[in-house]
C-alpha cells in the first residue's frame, strides 16, 4: 500500500475543500427556511387590476341608475302669479310737488364786497386779500384791470365787478342836434356880418 504523501498542493486542496464546507454548512438553514417558506405577497398589478374594475363596475352601476330615472319629458313648474295691481285713491287731492331748487349760478355777484384792489390783489370788507388766481372762502379773482374791473368767481359763477366807470369827456356825452347851442359850453358862435370882397 502507497503511503499518502501530504505535499503542498494537497494540503492546499484540503483546506478550500473545508472551508467550503463550512460556508456551506453555515449557510443551510436560510437556504432551508427559503425552500420551505410559503410566498407572502401576490402579484401587485393582478390585485390592482381587480381594484380598478370593481370601481369600474360601481360606477357603471350608478350611471345605468341616474339613467335609468331620468324623464325625457317632465312637467316644467308652474310660473309665479303675476304682482298684484297698485290701487291708487284718486278721490284725494294730491299735492303738487315743491318747485326745483334754482340751477346754474346767481345772476348778480353774491360774495363779499370789494374794498380796492392794489395790482394784482383785491382786499375785501371781510379782511380777505387775494391774488390773481388765489381763492379762498368760495372767492376765486379770476382777473383784475385796475382800477376799473376786477373778475370774480363765486357760487360757480363769473362776475365783472365794475369799480370806477370809465369816463371819456366829450365822447361818452351824445353829440348835440345841427345849429343848437346846449353841449358846447364856451364855445361862442359868431356871425358872419360881411362878406370879403
Amino acid at each position: 500500500m502507497k503511503k499518502i504523501t501530504f505535499n503542498t498542493p494537497l494540503m492546499s486542496s484540503i483546506a478550500a475543500l473545508s472551508i467550503a464546507f463550512i460556508v456551506l454548512v453555515a449557510q443551510l438553514p436560510a437556504l432551508v427556511a427559503a425552500v420551505l417558506t410559503p410566498s407572502l405577497e401576490g402579484d401587485p398589478t393582478g390585485e390592482r387590476l381587480v381594484e380598478y374594475l370593481e370601481r369600474h363596475h360601481e360606477d357603471v352601476a350608478v350611471y345605468t341608475a341616474r339613467f335609468n330615472g331620468r324623464s325625457l319629458f317632465f312637467k316644467p313648474k308652474a310660473p309665479p302669479p303675476p304682482p298684484k295691481a297698485r290701487v291708487v285713491d284718486r278721490t284725494r287731492e294730491e299735492e303738487p310737488p315743491p318747485p326745483p331748487p334754482p340751477s346754474g349760478p346767481p345772476k348778480s355777484y353774491p360774495g363779499p364786497s370789494i374794498l380796492f384792489v392794489l395790482g394784482d390783489e383785491v382786499w375785501f370788507h371781510t379782511g380777505l386779500r387775494l391774488s390773481v388766481g388765489e381763492e379762498q372762502d368760495g372767492v376765486k379773482v379770476i382777473s383784475s384791470d385796475p382800477p376799473w374791473t376786477v373778475r370774480l368767481g363765486h357760487s360757480g359763477g363769473e362776475y365783472d365787478i365794475e369799480l370806477f366807470r370809465r369816463r371819456h369827456p366829450g365822447l361818452d356825452e351824445d353829440a348835440p342836434a345841427s345849429g343848437s347851442r346846449k353841449g358846447y359850453p364856451g364855445l361862442k358862435i359868431v356871425e358872419e356880418t360881411a362878406k370879403r370882397q
